[in-house]
């Protein structure tokens, strides 16, 4: 019998909102089987996944709904989606909130950078004036109307114009209406500890392997005012570490007998992609 996975205490609770990133239908389900109560697509992930392109505005909203409708419809399970800076003005925004209404989306994420924008960890980000950003947010709200889509609201403003100005702006967001707000990138645990103290709950971070903001534990997190916490690009990173590995593998060994105990096999991998139910929706159509 399969043993029922661990989870952590703070998760368990409820105390604190861990959400894994996905960038395609089978890293969603993947997550979902994994347990996990909510997942966000990344356009970071979705651009390499898709694309083969970093994170640096080469991707276009349509690429984007493409893959997040095709998410919604593989899970159970809520799902938040990477709106990037909305792919232009306000009325882009309306129509992108629009568009994730009617796949079933749950959430979106607005930043407030340029367009084209990057990664918040890359560097050369410029951001917006926070009064046409702001105007994005009540876009969006008056989209939402009375469907049940969580808005955050993210400023990139931290690396541009300092912490200062990035929580200014995390205020201006949050009147106008965001439901949650995230501080992109900050460096240190002192930038967490500023934002906890003056920015209104509840608050997002992203912790991502190799990036700017300290990875801390989920307890450290939520003592500092943290209540979602997004590891975003963990399977993406995995993911590309695994098929590198496995893809060496052949080419050394010419087969992939080294490395069987780190795959699924035909069955594992079958049952995760629903394929028992295709043979029983089969059977129920054969003439």
């Amino acid at each position: 019998m399969k043993s029922e996975p661990k989870v952590h205490p703070l998760i368990e609770q409820g105390d604190i909102y861990l959400i894994a990133g996905v960038y395609d239908a089978l890293s969603a389900k993947l997550a979902e089987r994994a347990g996990f109560h909510a997942v966000v697509v990344t356009g970071y992930g979705v651009s390499a996944s898709l694309l083969g392109e970093p994170d640096f505005g080469l991707m276009t909203q349509t690429e984007l709904i493409d893959t997040a409708r095709r998410i919604c419809n593989a899970v159970s399970i809520p799902v938040s989606v990477d709106g990037d800076t909305g792919y232009g003005g306000a009325l882009n925004v309306f129509r992108l909130v629009s568009a994730l209404k009617e796949m079933g989306a749950r959430g979106v994420l607005l930043e407030d950078q340029t367009w084209p924008k990057r990664c918040g960890h890359m560097r050369g980000k410029e951001v917006i004036p926070a009064e046409e950003h702001a105007q994005k947010i009540r876009a969006a709200v008056e989209a939402r109307g009375d469907y049940a889509l969580m808005i955050t609201a993210r400023t990139d403003a931290l690396a541009v114009h300092g912490l200062d100005e990035a929580i200014h702006r995390a205020n201006l967001y949050k009147q106008a209406g965001a439901d949650l707000i995230f501080v992109e990138a900050p460096r240190t645990v002192d930038d967490l500890r500023e934002i906890g103290r003056q920015v209104p709950p509840p608050l997002v971070i992203n912790c991502i392997e190799g990036g700017q903001t300290p990875l801390l534990s989920l307890e450290e997190l939520k003592a500092l005012g943290f209540i979602a916490v997004g590891y975003v690009l963990s399977g993406l990173y995995a993911s590309a570490k695994a098929l590198a590995d496995v893809y060496a593998c052949l080419r050394e060994h010419g087969t992939s007998a080294p490395m069987r105990d780190r795959m699924m096999d035909f069955n594992e991998f079958a049952e995760v992609i629903g394929l028992k139910k295709k043979y029983e929706l089969d059977e129920r159509f054969r003439a």
